[in-house]
């Protein structure tokens, strides 16, 4: 009892039902210290709970029994004088009915690999945080919104498996994938949830442990030398992670005490049919505790650079009803979630996935917005593949869906995206996507490439995407890295890794990234020739870049372009250049601007155009004539 009443002050409590305890990790759940270990969990209304232990080397079961708090029923809790560190446990609860419910801990920080369920006591990390990793990471975020960000998106398990078809742990994972991410030229790793979850197919957006990294990939410390590694090298670390709903499986959140606890009492906001998932209980204090020491635990216990959290739209708007009405209480809630992150580390980025039309997802909280610093640009994503399906002959009729997203790509500050979603359950790959033949796609690959990267917006790429998977993801093998053996995949291979060099060092591409003066239009709606042309602009005006995008299978030898200054153009860039696999074998030196105004500009260009190309120009500065 005195374990309950020092645990569980009247303050502590009061918080934890109010929905403000942000810790809840370090009082809730099984903890081994010395020759102690204890024990907590939130059952209310039910009669009775035993947590259940196994030693793993002996299969010995011991039985405790929980008792309630003093001052407060809902509250269960034991001490045990001996340390049970790395015994597999699981609660027992015992319902007014007699029913006896076996649930795996809700705040567990250690799982049992699937396809079994219970939780395992953990102790005290043995891991070490260097010093300057810690100081590195209150920076690597810095002035983030004038800085190049290109992440890679990746799910641990089929990035690379071992020849056996084993998974790699998170250190041995880390030993490879950040050397590749650092020479491919990203600047930041997004890790689809790790969250534990029983089921493979559902790359872990169906989560049952909230504090538990899965056991698929090793241990906690294994997990936190991975986050070390990066910061290290550089690199920011995203986790993906989902705060709205929750696994349908026995042993986890559902029915927790044999009624609905966790989950939404109303019916008809319960369910997620698609996903087949349990919506939280927003409107319960003691469950937005948990996601909210959740949240605060993988960035305080695991030093993530951020979130990219998940399935907002059934937070922001009301579920299940097709007209998607707003939901004041959804946003509300994520107001106070961001909030309250942004409170306790400013440092960190917050990454909304798409949350439709509703408004000020990026906005600070104190001037009515939902708090994020990033919103994933669905709408151009879905826009943008849409037109590149359509074979080029007909482009002209679509070609508003290339150009549309600049109508509103300043109502939010935006990543451009081609994610996990967009390359799996029978969408295809983005190779496969296109049309034409063989050699037409590759074009059209790196056509499309340049274009995701001249584009306002932060970048973020599924992995594989960057050496032309043709299949596309599934949950199971590894990515087809024997293609790389084949020229065209080995190309647009070396191709990105130049398009993420040239990307991080000209500003004009990430400066102005989120401010109006940052790009220009030239011509929008040549849907004629299908062309779109546009001004890309830094803080400096010698850093002002004229990029060209012809998305038609047509050559324009004498195309003219409006130029802003009068003087000499050099091509800085091209996806058709010769070492990607393209047919020019130099980029275009010099080109002087001539008096006639185009596009509304004083000056133009006539320059040549291949077909399924971007062109970026840029005006000599040295003040030298034509070569």
């Amino acid at each position: 009892m005195e374990f309950l009443l020092n645990t569980w002050t009247t303050e502590r409590l009061q918080a934890f039902h109010e929905g403000r305890l942000v810790d809840g990790y370090l009082y809730f759940g099984a903890h081994a210290l010395g020759q102690e270990t204890t024990f907590s969990v939130w059952a209310p209304e039910i009669d009775g709970v035993d947590v259940v232990c196994v030693d793993p080397e002996t299969e010995h079961v011991s039985t405790y029994a929980l008792k309630r708090h003093p001052h407060d029923s809902s509250i269960w809790g034991a001490s045990i004088p001996e340390n049970l560190e790395g015994q597999l446990y699981e609660y027992a609860l015992r319902t007014p009915s007699g029913e006896v419910l076996w649930k795996s801990d809700p705040y567990a920080r250690q799982s049992e690999k699937r396809p079994f369920t219970k939780s395992i006591v953990s102790g005290p990390s043995e891991y070490t945080w260097p010093l300057d990793v810690l100081k590195h990471k209150q920076t690597i975020n810095d002035r983030h919104l004038e800085r190049p960000m290109a992440i890679y998106e990746v799910h641990i398990g089929t990035w690379r498996r071992k020849e056996d078809g084993e998974f790699y742990t998170y250190r041995e994972i880390a030993d490879q994938l950040i050397p590749y991410v650092i020479d491919m030229g990203f600047t930041h790793i997004e890790i689809l949830p790790i969250t534990e979850h029983p089921l493979d197919e559902s790359w872990g957006y169906q989560t049952t442990g909230y504090f538990s990294p899965t056991g698929r990939y090793g241990t906690a410390d294994e997990l936190k030398y991975f986050v070390t590694a990066c910061a290290e090298h550089g690199l920011g670390l995203i986790l993906d992670w989902v705060p709205g709903h929750f696994c349908v499986d026995q042993h986890g959140l559902a029915n927790f005490n044999g009624q609905l606890l966790y989950e939404e009492q109303r019916e008809e906001r319960r369910m997620n049919p698609d996903w087949g998932t349990l919506n939280f209980d927003i409107n319960k204090g003691e469950v937005v505790s948990f996601i909210l020491s959740s949240a605060h635990y993988w960035l305080e216990e695991f030093k993530f650079d951020g979130y990219r959290m998940d399935a907002l739209v059934n937070l922001l708007f009301i579920p299940n009803i097709k007209e998607r009405p707003h939901n004041e209480e959804g946003a509300e809630f994520l107001r106070k979630l961001t909030a309250s992150l942004k409170r306790h580390y400013p440092e960190k980025l917050l990454i909304a996935e798409d949350a439709w039309h509703y408004p000020k997802v990026t906005h600070p909280v104190e001037f009515g917005g939902v708090g994020f610093d990033y919103k994933w640009n669905f709408g151009w994503m879905h826009d943008t593949l849409e037109y590149m399906k359509t074979p080029p002959a007909e482009r002209s009729k679509a070609h508003g869906k290339m150009n549309f997203s600049m109508v509103y790509q300043y109502e939010e500050r935006y990543q451009v995206i081609f994610s996990h979603d967009t390359v799996a359950d029978g969408r295809k790959s983005l190779l496969n996507k296109l049309p034409g033949t063989r050699e037409e796609r590759f074009l059209q690959l790196r056509l499309l490439f340049g274009f995701w990267m001249a584009h306002p917006g932060k970048k973020l790429l599924f992995m594989g995407q960057e050496f032309g998977h043709f299949e596309e993801w599934e949950f199971q093998p590894e990515l087809d890295w024997a293609s790389l053996e084949d020229p065209q995949h080995k190309r647009i291979h070396e191709f990105m890794k130049e398009l993420l060099s040239f990307y991080r060092s000209e500003k004009a591409f990430f400066e102005l990234d989120d401010e109006r003066d940052g790009f220009l239009w030239l011509d929008a709606d040549n849907h004629e020739q299908s062309v779109a042309s546009f001004i890309r602009r830094g803080f400096l005006p010698e850093d002002e870049c004229l990029v060209l995008c012809n998305f038609s299978e047509h050559r324009y030898e004498e195309f003219q372009v409006g130029a802003p200054q009068k003087g000499i153009y050099e091509e800085i860039f091209s996806t058709n250049a010769a070492q990607f696999g393209g047919s020019a074998a130099e980029l275009q030196r010099a080109i002087e601007t001539i008096d006639a105004t185009c596009d509304d500009q004083p000056f133009s260009l006539k320059l040549d155009l291949p077909a399924f190309t971007v062109s970026i120009w840029k005006k000599r500065q040295d003040g030298s004539g034509l070569l």
